[in-house]
């Protein structure tokens, strides 16, 4: 028998503002559960707590027959939404806050990483080339990247954003003492192992296993609240359009209810989560690898889970160094908070 997940993913078809393609003939939810598509980017840790719940039946438990469809981008995640194909997706906060800017209607009910958890890394070599050397302060690290060939999902995504702010640290225009070349993320660990590229920026476990290989190091971890700015930094949420949120109002609760027994999961026995993770999302990974990277992420998930204006705040300003495009955007816009615990 097909794997309903996998099916849905295999049938997902996008372009530029296309629609997602018909439900799945012959599919119908597990009887006594509520169907629920969510869209994600892909399967990265950028949706750890949703992943984990996923896998450990959490969201099963709440009563929720949830199908992942891998729309191979937030963009095309939040398009899926929009038009109605999926009714939940994963996106970082500030897709939501750009998307409110011009004028899409989408809130974020429910965290997923609470600290921004992509992590740079470069390859040893040209660590070795820049003179770059464990235990050397941020902004030495990034005043010697000066030349160096950097990975991005595309431009003005948030890795191109977090290349941008990092760089800023170490006195480094983009535009100008680096190159910024579009990178599939799926991609970027066999462009990095081949020398394509010399370094790249993205969520576990592409830039644990890089540096478990040994080809590259670390360049700056966000995720472990190093970087200036970006401390405690609401990084992706699950958004839908308001009149899902005020229709559904027990599947929001039922999902952030599973969404918090994952968070709990990876804080209490990481790896129990990493094994459950490989086992259905990543087997063609190491065991060991998913479950270090995991222990490795802890951090990144908060509990009890939270949105907050000082995190709405937080994108915001960092969104407003590349333009003030959002300047008119306020948290009530963007974010429906009333399944959080106050």
């Amino acid at each position: 028998m097909i794997n309903r997940r996998k099916a849905l993913s295999r049938i997902w078809r996008i372009g530029a503002g296309a629609a997602l393609a018909p439900a799945f003939p012959g599919w119908a939810p597990a009887a006594g559960l509520s169907p629920l598509t969510i869209g994600i980017g892909g399967y990265t840790f950028a949706y750890l707590p949703l992943l984990v719940a996923k896998a450990a039946n959490f969201l099963e438990d709440e009563s929720l027959d949830v199908s992942f469809v891998n729309t191979g981008g937030g963009a095309n995640a939040l398009a899926a939404t929009l038009g109605g194909s999926v009714d939940v997706c994963g996106l970082v906060m500030s897709d939501i806050i750009l998307a409110a800017a011009k004028g899409q209607k989408i809130q974020a009910f429910a965290p997923l990483m609470s600290q921004y958890a992509s992590d740079a890394v470069i390859s040893v070599q040209a660590a070795k080339k820049v003179g770059m050397t464990p235990g050397m302060p941020l902004k030495e690290r990034m005043a010697r990247m000066k030349g160096l060939v950097l990975a991005i999902s595309g431009r003005g995504s948030g890795t191109d954003k977090l290349w941008r702010h990092l760089l800023s640290l170490g006195g480094l225009d983009a535009d100008k003492d680096v190159t910024l070349t579009v990178v599939k993320l799926d991609q970027m660990y066999p462009a990095l192992k081949s020398g394509q590229i010399d370094g790249f920026n993205t969520t576990a476990p592409a830039n644990n296993r890089a540096v478990e290989d040994g080809i590259a190091v670390w360049a700056a971890r966000p995720s472990q609240g190093e970087v200036p700015d970006l401390e405690n930094f609401l990084y992706t949420i699950l958004g839908a359009k308001p009149d899902y949120l005020a229709g559904h109002a027990d599947i929001a609760a039922k999902i952030v209810r599973g969404l918090t027994k994952g968070a709990d999961l990876i804080h209490t026995d990481p790896k129990k989560a990493g094994t459950l993770l490989h086992d259905q999302f990543f087997p063609q990974t190491e065991a060991a690898l998913i479950q270090n990277a995991v222990s490795d992420q802890r951090a990144t998930v908060s509990l009890p889970p939270t949105l907050t204006e000082r995190q709405f705040d937080q994108n915001k300003d960092l969104m407003l160094q590349f333009g003030d495009a959002v300047n008119q955007v306020t948290y009530a816009d963007v974010v429906d908070a009333r399944w959080m615990k106050s």
